[in-house]
């Protein structure tokens, strides 16, 4: 995977993450690598049976740095890569999915875009708000340092 591809499937990866805990906050979600990539599972010739996917392992080092970079709060990884437990945003990006773009007053919240977005199907929308809220991200957490 070339490296813009694993920037681009993070950042939509991350997107559908944030949207999905943003829909269901404030409460604790299970998800699902099935829900998020396409190939979950593949079979393994050396251990006979289905292991996670190398999108299934993108999928939860993913949502591992999203809790380690401060946005997400989770339970658990499970063994197998296809589940994280008890998934909910943290202070930090709820307030940042709250935001609404300076310039756009009326506009949605990012949430609400990242949301929309994610429910159409739209990658390129969803990279766009991500890119967003990322950036808001980085600037709280400069202006937190200083």
């Amino acid at each position: 995977m070339a490296q813009t591809d694993n920037i681009q499937a993070f950042d939509e990866l991350t997107g559908s993450i944030l949207a999905r805990l943003y829909s269901a906050f404030p409460v604790p979600i299970t998800l699902k690598a099935g829900d998020f990539v396409d190939n979950p599972l593949v079979y393994s010739e050396h251990v006979q049976c289905d292991v996670a996917s190398e999108e299934a392992r993108f999928f939860t080092a993913t949502a591992k740095w999203l809790q380690m970079a401060g946005y997400i709060y989770l339970k658990e990884i499970d063994r197998g890569n296809l589940y994280v437990t008890n998934s909910v945003l943290t202070a930090k990006s709820l307030e940042l999915l709250k935001v609404k773009p300076a310039n756009l007053n009326n506009e949605a919240s990012l949430g609400d875009q990242l949301a929309a977005a994610t429910k159409q199907g739209s990658n390129d929308a969803v990279r766009k708000a991500i890119t967003e809220v990322l950036s808001h991200g980085a600037r709280f957490m400069l202006q937190t340092i200083n």
